[in-house]
């Protein structure tokens, strides 16, 4: 062949290339990806996806027109099974395999995500397969070897051997219940039995398909502490991952500054890959979850999966939303550009900026009062009595709220203590200059040691539903508040909570507060995403019982539970004398380095008040008098609503702590 002969051929190929990568989309780093599992069974029912110009098209190639490159399917055991998901075996082994087909025909890296059950497994369950059930032990973990073996021996024969496999779902608390299951109490035997199922699946993986990566899958998006457990758990029983996986839904795993924490110190830790492999994709969270996972340092931001976005991006009619595919166009272009870097705001840093002293009251009971024809007076003067109490030295008013007090047993048939007339009450403390405590009793009337009553309307919630119930909840009260002009400096999620809250669901039964915690997280969540500035205090009655009061806040802080002050009850006939309870609160300061405040006290009221005072290192933020206007109880007025001497005293205290 002559110089120029070779030389036209080489032309010819490159033009060839040229023309045949001209439509080829430039490979990212990064796994932009989705859950699609429910697709045979939509299909199978008559569906039929049209992209954004209604053309008709597989919902895969619609997809990887908008630069998705990683699909996930589950797979159970025996979906056919009694108790089983369906009775048609979708997501069986079959039906995997034939959509995995689909999705290599398509170019597209594949996951498995095995639930090892023969239906869901997530946090509040892990059912045991119906073919395993008498099987423990060695048995048991012999059966899930042979269970992962065998699949992946099939998928790999048949062409589509999955580049990702999760060997598990959601694993939190353990899986294969109950052999596996580890919740807050779980023994080191515990932990054992449950690494030793998680190691049978991996030995499996390994072998068969050693070129796949293991992704580990924990639903704890935004909680740091649970997640470093969970890892540093498999690193001691040598348990073994490529990727760590997170689930993350708003309502279940904090707010994007927990998510940012979490990922940043994940990567920086355990030097891994990490995928948000489970979200629920909506135009406000596709592009800020995204950049979030994107700006992990040291590129060990794997990339994410929509869970089921069929129904976010797709009608009823099965087309395609334009408007939200087009936000992966926008993902897509922006990492595909090697100099681009998310503006992602660092993680907004929780400090407590409240006036010192907190002199405050609880005046809830106000509106009722009023309402029976009480008028409130100072040295003769009729005033408002959040007035009254702005004179002499009150910078600071707590209001409870019941969910629906007018229900069936609720608290009041007239709504004192709900929403529309807490707001109310909150624009005259507003109004007058002083500061909001807003305590939220999550029932339908007093919550506090001895009950916790669900709320009515919550009645048929258990699990997850009832936990994003409470996030969604206390995130519209505190929106409404926002939006109303009465922000609440301070916000009570729940009231004297030692015992737990909306029973019997939240109940802490012994050394068991899982699902407690998880639904204390989302409140906590709730307020902050709401309004990140605004303080979280806990509140619980054990003044008196340091022991306890240790127990309870170690457990809550180890769950991840995120608040900003400690709130302790004092009543002296439940709590005791005055100085074994300074005596525990110092040792409180001391121990979490957390301003604390007395919610609620009656008795002692200056004593209690220098006591807040003089707490180690400033950590004493103040007091509220609980039902300040009730003769009974606060008692700074008398019945005809004429202050009393009481009320000098914090004239006095206030002079005292301004000297």
């Amino acid at each position: 062949m002559t110089l120029n002969n070779l030389f036209k051929l080489r032309i010819f190929a490159l033009i060839t290339l040229s023309v045949f990568c001209f439509g080829c989309e430039k490979e990212i780093d990064y796994r932009i990806g989705a859950d699609i599992s429910f697709v045979p069974q939509l299909e199978a029912d008559g569906m039929t996806h049209y992209d954004e110009n209604d053309n008709q098209k597989d919902v895969l190639e619609i997809l990887k027109d908008h630069h998705f490159n990683n699909i996930r399917l589950r797979l159970f055991v025996d979906p056919k099974a009694d108790n089983g998901y369906s009775d048609k075996g979708f997501c069986d082994l079959e039906h995997t395999v034939a959509m995995a087909r689909r999705i290599k025909d398509a170019g597209m890296e594949f996951t498995l995500d095995f639930h090892y059950s023969d239906t869901w497994a997530d946090p509040d369950k892990q059912f045991k397969p119906s073919a395993w059930q008498n099987a423990t032990g060695k048995v048991l973990q012999d059966s899930v070897y042979n269970y992962t073996k065998k699949v992946l021996q099939r998928l790999d024969k048949d062409g589509v051997a999955p580049d990702i496999i999760q060997i598990g779902n959601e694993i939190n608390h353990g899986m294969i219940w109950p052999e596996g299951k580890v919740m807050d109490y779980a023994t080191e035997e515990d932990w054992e039995r449950s690494m030793g199922l998680y190691k049978s699946g991996q030995k499996a993986v390994r072998e068969i398909l050693p070129e796949s990566k293991i992704m580990v899958h924990l639903a704890l998006g935004g909680q740091n502490r649970l997640s470093r457990e969970f890892l540093n758990q498999m690193k001691n029983y040598g348990a073994e991952y490529d990727i760590i996986g997170l689930s993350y839904y708003e309502k279940w795993h904090g707010t994007y500054d927990d998510l940012k924490r979490n990922v940043y110190d994940l990567a920086e830790t355990f030097e891994k890959p990490i995928a948000i492999c489970e979200y629920g994709a909506n135009e406000d969270n596709v592009k800020i979850i995204n950049d979030i996972v994107r700006s992990i340092p040291n590129g060990l931001g794997f990339g994410t999966m929509a869970w089921e976005p069929t129904r976010a991006f797709f009608d009823k009619e099965g087309k395609a939303s334009g408007e939200m595919l087009s936000i992966y166009n926008t993902i897509y272009a922006q990492y595909a550009d090697s100099n681009f870097q998310p503006e992602v705001q660092a993680p907004y840093e929780r400090t407590v900026d409240l006036q010192k002293p907190i002199i405050g009251a609880d005046i809830s009971f106000v509106p009722q009062m009023e309402a029976r024809g009480i008028t409130y007076s100072d040295n003769g003067t009729e005033k408002d009595v959040v007035e009254i109490l702005k004179d002499n030295r009150f910078n600071f008013i707590r209001l409870r709220l019941f969910v629906d007090p007018t229900t069936e047993n609720g608290y009041s048939k007239d709504g004192f203590g709900g929403l529309e007339k807490t707001l109310e009450m909150a624009k005259r403390v507003k109004a007058a200059g002083l500061d909001l405590l807003l305590d939220f009793h999550y029932s339908d009337t007093w919550a506090d040691p001895g009950k916790q009553f669900k709320p009515a309307s919550w009645e048929g919630l258990e699990g997850s539903a009832l936990e994003g119930q409470v996030y969604s909840y206390t995130n519209d009260v505190i929106k409404r508040f926002i939006e109303e002009g009465v922000r609440p400096e301070m916000v009570q999620v729940g009231n004297e909570i030692h015992n737990g809250m909306i029973w019997p669901d939240g109940k802490i039964e012994g050394d068991s507060a899982e699902s407690f915690s998880v639904l204390l997280r989302g409140a906590s969540a709730a307020v902050r995403a709401a309004d990140p500035s605004i303080n979280i205090m806990i509140h619980i009655a054990k003044a008196h019982d340091l022991k306890n009061s240790i127990k309870f806040f170690d457990k809550i802080i180890a769950r991840d539970v995120i608040f900003d002050i400690i709130g302790q009850s004092y009543y002296p006939e439940w709590h005791g004398e005055l100085e074994p309870m300074e005596a525990n609160m110092i040792a409180l300061a001391k121990r979490y380095q957390m301003p604390i405040i007395i919610a609620e006290y009656k008795e002692h009221k200056k004593e209690v008040n220098e006591i807040m005072k003089n707490l180690p290192n400033g950590l004493g933020l103040g007091t509220f008098i609980w039902e300040a206007t009730s003769p009974r109880w606060g008692d700074l007025f008398d019945s005809n609503g004429a202050t009393n001497e009481n009320m000098k005293i914090y004239h006095e205290f206030y002079d005292f702590y301004s000297q």
